[in-house]
């Protein structure tokens, strides 16, 4: 019991504003729309990823009075507005703060949906909130943080095949730079808690042991939970022509430009074979 409530307990501290979410959306004569919060106040901007994000000067009737360039899949135009500044955005938990836009009468669209919009989120934003459109099953969804979630995976799965290289080497500075310092260890031979414990059960147990003990860790599935990434891989250990397989997790995040292992947890080998040991 004391492993899965220390789980969820690493796994709530992990949770920020960046973890990926579903924002459902409503529509206007078939547009998408979004909920957005400004202020603390509510407002509706429809989603277009054809154009630059830009208010309602209806709605947001203050601000630096200018001639407005309004870029969209038609092309570029100028029109008089002026330009908002605007502290805190919020769209579902994500924050966007410290934007300049621009407003201009948005009253025309509003007409041809036949609700009034406040603005336009459009593809400028999205990319800073790594944001998708996801129309699938029938529901039309935003999809916030998705895009910079899934770009970390193959940095991580490439620094979990270095920290096994180390580990297969006997690198005992390399695979410890691979755990953070708070790392919570579960094995059959007990719980260990932070590097320094980590890594002494590490080297009486396998490193510089002969024969050399060579492990193999393939990912399985990656979940996201804000910055870190919990990892679902496959273990294979091969000692001497002894084959030993299992399945493991292990949560992972990113300090100081480097992927660490916070929690490293597998099961007892599902599979011992004897590897061919050749001519």
């Amino acid at each position: 019991m004391h492993r899965i409530i220390l789980m969820l307990f690493l796994l709530a501290a992990a949770l920020d504003a960046s973890l990926a979410e579903e924002i459902p959306l409503t529509t206007c004569d078939g547009l998408p729309v979004v909920p957005v919060s400004i202020s603390g106040m509510k407002f509706s901007f429809l989603l277009d990823t054809a154009a630059t994000s830009m208010l309602n000067l209806k709605a947001f009737a203050y601000g630096d009075a200018r001639k407005v360039s309004v870029t969209s899949w038609s092309g570029t135009a100028e029109a008089k507005g002026q330009q908002v500044k605007i502290a805190d955005m919020v769209v579902g938990e994500h924050h966007l703060r410290n934007l300049a836009l621009s407003a201009i009468d948005l009253s025309g669209i509003g007409r041809a949906c036949g609700r009034q919009l406040d603005g336009v989120l459009g593809i400028d934003l999205l990319r800073k909130l790594g944001a998708v459109l996801d129309l699938q099953d029938g529901a039309a969804r935003l999809v916030v943080g998705a895009e910079s979630a899934k770009s970390r995976v193959p940095e991580l799965d490439e620094r979990l095949a270095s920290c096994g290289e180390a580990f297969n080497r006997a690198d005992e500075k390399a695979f410890a730079d691979c755990l953070d310092p708070e790392v919570v260890l579960f094995t059959a031979a007990g719980d260990f808690y932070g590097r320094q414990a980590s890594m002494e059960y590490y080297r009486q147990k396998y490193l510089h042991q002969p024969p050399p003990l060579q492990l193999s860790i393939t990912p399985r599935a990656h979940h996201f939970f804000g910055e870190a990434i919990w990892v679902e891989y496959d273990l294979r250990a091969t000692v001497a022509h002894q084959v030993i397989e299992a399945r493991g997790t292990a949560l992972c995040r990113k300090t100081d430009g480097n992927w660490r292992i916070v929690h490293l947890d597998h099961s007892s080998p599902a599979t011992v074979a004897f590897a061919d040991a050749g001519p």
